[in-house]
C-alpha cells in the first residue's frame, strides 16, 4: 500500500492561508484550512448594505503585471481577475495637490522631479537606492532562487526611513510624498527599514489598480481551486490547545472547538502571534512571549460606508488629503489631537445586488487599533463619524450634500470578525523586529500571512510562497510554476534609474 500523503494542518482562511493550503495540495498533499469565521476570505471578503458591495480590506493593490499576477497564475486563481486602473493622488496641508501619473516607476520619479524640481538630485539618489535594494530581493520573481545573490539584505534593511530622507536632505513636502505609502504597509518613518517601505512601496509606485468586484474574485477563484484539489476546509472551527511535544519536538496533535482531535503532520499559521502563544505547548510557549511580546500592531482605520448621488459623476480613483506633514503622528494615532490627521477617499463604481450601478464611496482616517482604546459608545461612534465627514468636505467642498453615509465602522468593529482585530495591516514594521516567517518553536509549525514577511496582499501571499519553497524544498516547488505565469518580459533586469 501507498504511502498517505503528508497531511498538512493550515490556520486561517485569509488570503495566505488560503494561498498556502493552494501550494501545500498542489504539491500532492492532504490539506486541512481551518476557519473561525462562517466564510473565507479574510480581509479579501465583501460585505452588501442597501444591496450595495463594500470592501472591508481589499481597497487597491498594485500591478497584476510581475509578483502578484505570478502568483495568481501559480495558484490557479487568476480567473476572470480583471485589473483596473486606479490613479491616486495625495494633497499636502499646504493645498499642494500631487496626481501621480499611474504609468509606470519611471513616470512616477519624473513627475515627482517636475513637482520638486530644486530636490531632483536627492530625488534621484533616493530612486537609485530603492533601484537597488529591488535587484536584490527575491519577491519580484518566482523563480528566483533562494541562494542567490540577488537575495541578500542590504544595510537599508537597518536603516528606518526617516532617517534615510534626513539624510537625503529632503524637504518636509517631498518626504511626505515620499513616505506616504506608509499608509499601506502601517509602519512608522521613524521605526520601519527604508528596505521594507521600498519593497511595498515599489508596486504602488508601478501602477495602482483595483480589481472588478474587489476581492470576491479572489475568493471566487480559491474557492474553486480548493474543491477541485480536495482541500478540507472547516469553518467557524478553531484551535483550542496543543498536545505536548514528542521526542522530535514535534507536535501532531490538536483540541479543536468543535469537541474534536485533529492529527497532522506539520502546521502552518497565519495567525496573529499573539494567537499563537497561548496555543503552544507550555514548553515552548514562554521563549515565543517574549520573542514577540513587544511587537506593537499597526494603527486601524476608522471606516465611513457611502454612496454619491448619480447626478454628481465621480471617477474611480484614491485621493488621500493630508492634515500633517508627519507620518509618524498620522498612522501612529496616541489621542485626539493626532486623530484623523489622514483621510484616504476611494470612489468606485459598483453594482447594487438587483443590477443597478451605484458610485461607492468608502473613508479611510487612521485610528488608535484596540487594545490601545477602549470600544467606543454609539455617540462618540457618531462624533467621530462627523469629525471625518468634515475634514472630507473640508477637502471637497462640492460633495457636500451629495453624500449618502450607509454604515460605519471603528476598529473595534473589524475586530469582531477578522481577530483579534489589533490593527489595519498586523505587526508594525520596525528596525530589529524578529523574524516570524518560517520556522516556529515547534519543529513543525511554521509561521505565514501578513504579520510574517510584509503587510498587503501581495506580502501576505509571498509569505506563503517562500515558507512553501522552504518546505516543499526546491525541485518540488519548481515543478509548481507554470510557464504561463512568466510573461516573455525580463522583469527583473527592467529596472529603471
Amino acid at each position: 500500500m501507498a504511502d498517505s500523503p503528508i497531511h498538512s494542518l493550515v490556520l486561517g482562511a485569509g488570503v495566505g492561508g488560503l494561498s498556502m493550503a493552494l501550494l501545500l495540495a498542489k504539491a500532492g498533499r492532504r490539506v486541512t484550512v481551518l476557519e473561525r469565521q462562517a466564510e473565507i476570505g479574510g480581509r479579501l471578503a465583501r460585505f452588501h448594505r442597501q444591496g450595495i458591495p463594500f470592501d472591508t480590506g481589499l481597497h487597491f493593490t498594485s500591478s497584476l503585471v510581475g509578483i502578484l499576477g505570478q502568483m495568481l497564475a501559480v495558484l490557479g486563481a487568476e480567473e476572470d481577475v480583471v485589473a483596473e486602473s486606479f490613479p491616486w493622488s495625495l494633497r499636502l496641508p499646504d493645498g499642494h495637490e500631487l496626481a501621480f501619473p499611474n504609468r509606470g516607476r519611471g513616470a512616477f520619479y519624473d513627475y515627482l522631479a517636475r513637482e520638486f524640481p530644486r530636490e531632483q538630485d536627492a530625488l534621484r539618489k533616493y530612486q537609485s537606492l530603492e533601484t537597488e535594494v529591488l535587484r536584490r530581493t527575491p519577491m519580484f520573481d518566482l523563480r528566483v532562487g533562494m541562494e542567490d545573490p540577488m537575495t541578500a539584505f542590504s544595510e537599508l534593511d537597518q536603516l528606518p526611513l526617516g532617517m534615510l530622507l534626513r539624510r537625503l536632505g529632503m524637504s518636509p513636502e517631498l518626504s511626505c510624498a515620499l513616505a506616504s505609502t506608509a499608509l499601506y504597509h502601517g509602519g512608522l518613518p521613524a521605526e520601519v527599514p527604508a528596505a521594507r517601505h521600498f519593497r511595498v512601496s515599489y508596486g504602488f509606485e508601478e501602477e495602482m489598480i483595483r480589481l472588478r468586484h474587489g476581492g470576491e474574485a479572489l475568493v471566487r477563484n480559491f474557492r474553486r481551486e480548493l474543491e477541485r484539489l480536495g482541500v478540507e476546509i472547516r469553518t467557524s472551527t478553531r484551535v483550542v490547545a496543543f498536545q505536548s511535544l514528542d521526542a522530535r519536538g514535534q507536535c501532531h496533535h490538536a483540541a479543536l472547538s468543535d469537541g474534536t482531535d485533529m492529527a497532522f503532520d506539520d502546521l502552518f499559521s497565519s495567525l496573529h502571534p499573539a494567537e499563537i502563544v497561548p496555543l503552544l505547548p507550555p514548553e515552548n510557549r514562554r521563549g515565543f512571549q517574549r520573542l514577540t511580546a513587544n511587537l506593537p500592531d499597526t494603527c486601524g482605520f476608522f471606516t465611513i460606508f457611502a454612496t454619491v448621488d448619480a447626478q454628481c459623476r465621480t471617477r474611480p480613483h484614491l485621493a488621500s488629503y493630508l492634515r500633517d506633514l508627519d507620518f509618524n503622528k498620522i498612522i501612529n494615532p496616541s489621542g485626539p489631537k493626532e486623530a484623523f490627521l489622514s483621510t484616504g477617499c476611494v470612489f468606485s463604481q459598483e453594482t447594487r445586488l438587483d443590477g443597478t450601478p451605484v458610485q461607492s464611496l468608502i473613508l479611510l482616517a487612521p485610528a488608535p487599533a484596540p487594545p490601545a482604546v477602549t470600544r467606543p459608545s454609539r455617540e462618540e461612534k457618531d462624533a467621530m463619524a462627523q469629525v471625518v465627514l468634515a475634514h472630507f468636505y473640508e477637502a471637497l467642498p462640492e460633495m457636500r450634500g451629495k453624500v449618502q453615509v450607509i454604515a460605519s465602522a471603528t476598529p473595534h468593529t473589524y475586530a469582531r470578525f477578522i481577530p483579534p482585530g489589533r490593527g489595519a495591516y498586523g505587526v508594525r514594521m520596525r528596525v530589529g523586529n524578529p523574524r516570524l516567517m518560517g520556522r516556529l518553536p515547534v519543529r513543525n509549525f511554521y509561521g505565514i500571512g501578513e504579520n510574517a514577511f510584509t503587510p498587503g496582499v501581495v506580502g501576505t501571499m509571498l509569505s506563503s510562497f517562500l515558507v512553501a519553497r522552504q518546505v516543499l524544498e526546491e525541485e518540488a516547488y519548481l515543478r509548481l510554476l507554470p510557464e504561463r505565469a512568466f510573461p516573455d518580459h525580463e522583469f527583473l533586469t527592467n529596472w529603471s534609474c
